[in-house]
């Protein structure tokens, strides 16, 4: 096995530990255990926890990206796009991995701690703002949703149902969250439609 797909192992066995038990929560000791490495073998691709929680944020991201946003960008510009992007969360959110979104729990543990944990959390929320935002700007240039739009509030809102939809899914473990999203969802473009 080459140096780059036990990395590879790793990382992906990290990510999962992370959706289940949050960034800090993962250890050298525990991941070392759970890839059936001795813990000097795992430090010796990482060097330090922070580089292994900042390569999971990234995979995360990544894998996000792949499983998410790629597959929205096969659809009509515009609503259908968006529409896209909101069918992806839901499937990657509820079956790509079995816990919740590594970067949505990294960001509730590192909120108000500074630090390069923290800084690379905001970067890839601030990357997905802005990826949700200009699908909306496309939209807007499609002639589907209001010239005046406010496309960063859109993605605000756009967010905002993401996340109640984690909370109501994955805590709450409302039957209904999938169609309570589809509602809200309907509701913030139709807001916005021309």
């Amino acid at each position: 096995m080459s140096i780059e797909t036990t990395k590879d192992k790793i990382i992906k066995t990290a990510f999962e530990f992370t959706s289940k038990f949050g960034l800090e929560s993962l250890t050298i000791g525990e991941l070392a255990k759970a890839v059936g490495m001795s813990k000097s073998g795992l430090f010796g691709h990482f060097k330090s926890k922070e580089k292994l929680q900042m390569m999971v944020l990234d995979f995360s991201a990544e894998n996000f990206t792949h499983k998410v946003i790629k597959p929205a960008l096969l659809r009509p510009r515009g609503i259908p796009r968006l529409e896209g992007m909101v069918e992806g969360w839901v499937k990657w959110s509820t079956s790509t991995h079995s816990g919740g979104c590594p970067i949505v729990a990294a960001a509730i543990e590192f909120d108000d701690r500074p630090g390069n944990i923290r800084d690379r959390i905001q970067e890839l929320l601030q990357l997905m703002m802005a990826t949700y935002a200009k699908a909306a700007q496309i939209a807007v240039d499609e002639g589907q949703l209001k010239a005046d739009l406010d496309t960063e509030q859109f993605a605000y809102e756009l967010y905002s149902l993401m996340m109640g939809h984690h909370v109501y899914n994955r805590l709450l473990a409302d039957k209904n969250a999938k169609n309570r999203l589809n509602v809200a969802f309907e509701g913030l473009v139709g807001r916005y439609k021309v």
